[in-house]
């Protein structure tokens, strides 16, 4: 007996569904050779010839723009926390030293004004004197 067409269509779905690939398959790649990656661009490689190699070598399979994106996403954009600046306290310095000339100076607290506002046309229904003829 003939398989029905709900029963065809449902073996279809499921050989399809496993053929499907990870949605996240190139961020993964990536991720495992991201210090690879990080240490070639800091060596002063440019990305192209990082993406060539890797592509080649088959460690990544992306497209270049992709690549570049997770370049930009996970290690150029690495965020303002993740680098804690070292604080002192203000008086840390022992009596007599010189301060370091490098250091940024301390700012005093001072109401920041409000920025110029830009110029543009504004419209004022009743006309001056002077503009008319």
């Amino acid at each position: 007996m003939p398989k029905t067409y709900p029963d065809e269509l449902a073996e279809w779905v499921k050989g399809r569904e496993a053929k499907k690939p990870r949605q996240d398959k190139h961020v993964v790649a990536f991720l495992a050779v991201k210090s690879d990656v990080q240490a070639a661009l800091d060596a002063g490689y440019a990305m192209k010839t990082v993406w060539e190699h890797m592509k080649e070598t088959d460690r990544l399979r992306c497209r270049y723009e992709t690549f570049t994106q997770h370049v930009k996403r996970y290690i150029k954009a690495v965020p303002v926390a993740a680098a804690p600046a070292p604080t002192t306290p203000p008086n840390s310095q022992a009596k007599g030293a010189k301060p370091d000339p490098k250091a940024a100076p301390p700012t005093s607290e001072t109401p920041k004004s409000e920025p110029p506002k830009i110029g543009g046309f504004t419209f004022d229904a009743t006309p001056k004197k002077e503009d008319l003829l």
